[in-house]
């Protein structure tokens, strides 16, 4: 008879009787004296299970400590082509055989072969308790491949290019080579296979620090779109401007996470649940990773022979050209003056030319302004608007511009210049206090001057309507005038009262939603139920997301986006970690059902609310 000490838990609901009091006091006795027996007798086996494997297969390096359940100390001792895990799988049991008490502690490695041959694992000592213990040699034989793993590595080396035909990236540049500081159109290129239950993408990820994008926006979508392999795919193209950072070569590469919906059936050709059916039977997500071919791109140094001492970093194919806004101002009176260089280059690096001020002229900073491929920007126009206020009066002459740039085409370094511009100044009108005379206009007329009044006759006239005063009236003494003005703001009164009282409709609703979450929450807890908690966890953290960033459709929002957002708002990698698993719970528990439900419901719950607080 053997069996388990954890058995005794069977007879928590029998009756108590005095017979099994007995029982349980001898068992305690024979389990202590057999403890102390087991401590004095401990032995140590080892072996590989099974023995003898070919080069494509793995084995198992087992060692058994009878007689003791204590941790062992010790390291194992290295052989040349065995490549053994540092992280064994530890098995504890305590059972009875034949009447006598047995406990051991089994410890198992994994172990790959790099070669054939016959392999001995050297004896080796442990520590336990502080007593040495001796572990045995053990003996491994490694074969030749058979012809059935060759059959294996076949399957997986199809399997693996399958896996790579059924979504991949491409980069496509205009040049191989760069020179550093320039800009260069590139393009960034996702093929999805359409045999793929893709249910959602993530935006790809640059690998290399030494170039910088731009910004990667919506991307360009085509559909069934056929390679040379026969196959159709969905096409996503992002196109950037790609900027070399520092000279050499440097690899760069693009990586990207898909989301597939696949089935739980196990059984295909490549036994790879990505190929097969999610419609038959139930269906659950996975993660798959994305990567693009890693290139080796050349990036030059700019040479330093020919290079011009107004050089600020400006690299391309460009042309130049400056207008002023008057050519004749009065003095203290501001002109524009605008410079503007167009072509194809690194529009985004480009510094505004240097404009000092002198004694005729105060020139402040300039202000700038693009034209042109807002996401790339290596095509368009770059305005610079300066700002120049004339301090002396006369014909004045507003120098040329300089503006120096390296051709990456030609391989050389330009000035181009602009052409001056001739400015009038005039001094302006000046007041001066004119003397008291007859030309004033305030001076007295003099008595000589004045008129009799004996030479005034009556000229008859109609008469008309009498006025109490000669000035008219003022335009908002005349109620008409407020009338007019009531009706405007009325309506802007309206229209304020409206969007409050809607905006605060918005919150109150949002603010039901989300109480309501909160409740199925609580109830899920209280029932049991670990897939409605999470499901209720997924969309609070929707409507919170998308109160934080504004997003229009709550709902609509996928795993990877609401990830995404966390990290926009600059949440710890804590918080990020604390929901990625738990949404990836939701998905277990949604298409697994309770057969992946590993926590308990009310430590869910507390997770959950305690990283809402803390998300931004």
């Amino acid at each position: 008879m053997s069996g388990n000490f954890d058995s005794f838990s069977l007879y928590r609901n029998t009756i108590f009787r005095p017979r099994l009091l007995a029982f349980l006091i001898l068992s305690s006795i024979c389990s202590g004296c057999f403890l102390f027996s087991q401590s004095r007798n401990t032995r140590a086996e080892a072996s590989f299970s099974p023995p003898s494997i070919t080069l494509a297969n793995s084995t198992i390096y087992k060692v058994v400590l009878h007689g003791t359940q204590d941790n062992p100390e010790g390291s194992l001792p290295a052989v040349p082509g065995l490549s053994i895990s540092n992280s064994p799988q530890v098995f504890r049991s305590a059972s009875f055989s034949n009447g006598t008490p047995s406990v051991r502690l089994e410890m198992s490695f994994q172990v790959k072969a790099s070669r054939e041959g016959t392999f001995t694992l050297p004896s080796w000592i442990v520590n336990i308790g502080g007593k040495p213990l001796q572990i045995p040699a053990a003996t491994l034989q490694v074969l030749a491949p058979s012809q059935q793993d060759l059959i294996r590595k076949k399957r997986q080396r199809e399997q693996e290019k399958e896996l790579e035909e059924a979504a991949f990236i491409e980069f496509h540049t205009s040049r191989p080579f760069l020179f550093e500081g320039e800009t260069v159109p590139a393009t960034v290129q996702l093929f999805l296979w359409d045999g793929l239950r893709v249910t959602g993408l993530s935006i790809p990820v640059k690998n290399g620090d030494s170039f910088s994008i731009t910004k990667l926006l919506n991307p360009n979508e085509k559909r069934n779109l056929l390679r040379n392999n026969g196959k159709r795919y969905a096409l996503f193209s992002w196109p950037i401007g790609l900027t070399a950072a520092m000279a050499g070569e440097h690899k760069l590469s693009f990586s990207t996470a898909i989301r597939v919906r696949v089935s739980n059936r196990r059984i295909n050709p490549f036994n790879n649940p990505i190929f097969n059916d999610p419609f038959f039977g139930f269906g659950r997500e996975e993660s798959l990773k994305v990567k693009g071919d890693e290139m080796t791109m050349e990036v030059r140094s700019l040479p330093m022979k020919g290079r011009p001492l107004g050089f600020q970093g400006a690299i391309g194919t460009f042309t130049s050209e400056s207008r002023i806004d008057s050519d004749s101002v009065s003095l203290g009176d501001p002109v524009r003056l605008v410079f503007e260089i167009s072509g194809t280059g690194n529009f985004a690096a480009v510094p505004a030319p240097e404009i000092n001020s002198n004694k005729k002229f105060k020139i402040g900073p300039p202000s700038f302004s693009f034209e042109g491929n807002q996401i790339t920007k290596h095509e368009g126009k770059q305005s610079f608007e300066y700002i120049v206020t004339p301090l002396v009066a006369g014909l004045l002459e507003i120098p040329p511009i300089e503006f120096a740039y390296f051709d990456p085409i030609r391989e050389s370094f330009f000035s181009a210049s602009t052409l001056p511009h001739a400015l009038q100044v005039d001094r302006g009108e000046q007041w001066t206090p004119n003397d008291q005379g007859s030309n004033s206009p305030f001076s007295r007329p003099d008595e000589s001057t004045r008129q009799s009044s004996q030479d005034l006759f009556q000229a008859e006239s109609e008469p008309g309507e009498w006025v109490s005063a000669l000035e008219p009236s003022p335009l908002m003494n005349n109620p008409a005038f407020w009338y007019f003005q009531a009706i405007p703001l009325a309506g802007f009164c309206s229209l304020t009262f409206w969007g409050v009282r809607r905006k605060r409709r918005g919150k109150e609703k949002f603010k039901r939603k989300e109480n309501s979450l909160s409740r199925q929450m609580k109830d899920a807890v209280g029932f049991n139920d670990p897939s409605s908690l999470l499901r209720a966890f997924r969309d609070l953290l929707r409507l919170k997301i998308a109160k934080i960033h504004k997003h229009p459709n709550p709902s609509s929002l996928a795993s990877e986006e609401l990830i995404v957002h966390l990290k926009a708002g600059k949440n710890s990698d804590e918080v990020i970690g604390t929901v990625k698993e738990l949404l990836r719970s939701c998905d277990d528990q949604e298409f697994a059902g309770n057969e992946l439900a590993k926590q308990p419901v009310e430590d869910l719950y507390r997770k959950g609310f305690a990283i809402l607080k803390k998300i931004r």
